[in-house]
């Protein structure tokens, strides 16, 4: 039975006590991590940090998730995403969200996060990206029949023509049929990995 184990960052102004919150198989997920998670998922939204328990449990749960990912990813031998691939999407952040390197800068300091954890995070969305694509999308097909069924019932917004209508619908129907697939992996995969809650209010 894991207990509340304490990990220790001895700093000059003193310690800092790092609790573990969960544990998903044998993998613990600290509370640093959620708070962690909950500031760098505000920072690409361009939200403000909540640190409520709602927002708290939201966060664990993702990291559940990426959890069970991550070992599917290291037993199944799933394509990983490249620092160089990293490096881009960040370059892309910047550039899309900040007028220059200052302000960039600014905005992570306001955060509380620091460049190299926001390139985790974009390396493990890629990461995770290339897991779905190669786990999921090759399952996800569709017959003609419901390619027509979804043009009728949509025909107002896609327009007059099926065939030109068809590569849109295709790709709706695939990013439903593949999130759909995600999501029952994941509910599967919960029920067969232990997952121990040591912060019982995150339940």
């Amino acid at each position: 039975m894991w207990r509340w184990i304490l990990f220790t960052a001895v700093l000059a102004s003193g310690a800092i006590i790092d609790r573990v919150a969960i544990v998903v198989g044998k993998h613990p997920v600290l509370d640093s991590s959620i708070n962690r998670d909950i500031r760098i998922t505000s920072f690409l939204n361009n939200e403000t940090p909540d640190f409520s328990l709602d927002s708290r449990k939201k966060a664990a749960n993702r990291l559940i998730d990426q959890e069970l990912i991550r070992e599917q990813t290291r037993s199944g031998g799933y394509p990983v995403a490249t620092e160089d691939e990293a490096d881009r999407m960040l370059e892309e952040v910047r550039k899309d969200r900040f007028p220059n390197d200052a302000a960039y800068r600014r905005a992570l300091a306001q955060a509380g996060i620091g460049e190299d954890e926001l390139k985790d995070r974009l390396l493990w969305q890629l990461t995770v990206l290339r897991f779905i694509d190669a786990r999921f999308r090759p399952a996800a097909v569709f017959s003609e029949e419901e390619i027509q069924n979804y043009y009728k019932a949509h025909r107002a917004e896609l327009g007059p023509s099926l065939d030109e209508a068809r590569q849109k619908i295709t790709d709706q129907l695939t990013g439903e049929r593949v999130n759909t697939m995600l999501h029952d992996w994941l509910k599967q995969a919960r029920t067969e990995t232990r997952i121990e809650y040591l912060e019982k209010t995150l339940q």
